[in-house]
């Protein structure tokens, strides 16, 4: 009798350590997406001068500025560039609800005039275009385990002062001074 109790517990000692052992890898092993994510902060609107321009003029002089030329503006900072640019644009876009990209370009005539005023310290002006813009930061994150079980997010990196240029012709016209 003895030798069949001590058979029993035996067994149900043994069979209890296999599945507590097998059940540890399972809870240990957790699985995450491997997509990263990326958050768009810091947001502004910006305006970025273009190369479409005027010649100089004095303090007092109008300006009329009519040509057919080219404004284009390139996109600045350090997540502008690179393999994962595409998808910090198609982010950034959607968080500021109007497309932006690598580049901005359009050829028109552009037509404009303005009085160049007189300003301390300043001793000429000249018409410039402006384009609008958007100004950003970009933080990467990856789904990692957690030691508990499941996963969580972990920041990999983040990049501030991006700015990126809008697809649509939004300009502004003023006098810059020097």
């Amino acid at each position: 009798m003895k030798r069949v109790i001590s058979t029993l517990v035996s067994a149900a000692l043994l069979g209890a350590g296999v599945v507590a052992g097998a059940a540890a890898p399972a809870s240990a092993g957790a699985r995450c997406d491997d997509n990263p994510i990326y958050s768009i902060g810091d947001k502004k609107t910006v305006w970025r001068a273009t190369q479409v321009h005027s010649d100089w003029a004095r303090p007092g002089v109008t300006i009329t500025y009519a040509k057919n030329k080219t404004g284009s503006w390139t996109a600045t900072g350090t997540a502008t560039v690179g393999t994962e640019a595409g998808a910090i644009f198609a982010k950034a876009s959607a968080s500021f609800s109007v497309s932006v990209g690598k580049t901005w370009s359009k050829s028109d005539t552009w037509t404009y005039s303005a009085t160049v005023k007189k300003k301390s310290g300043k001793s000429r002006g000249r018409l410039m275009m402006y384009h609008e813009a958007k100004g950003f930061s970009v933080t990467k994150y990856r789904m990692v385990p957690k030691n508990t079980g499941g996963c969580k997010k972990s920041k990999v990196w983040k990049k501030s002062n991006n700015v990126a240029p809008v697809k649509k012709s939004s300009n502004l016209w003023g006098i810059q001074y020097a």
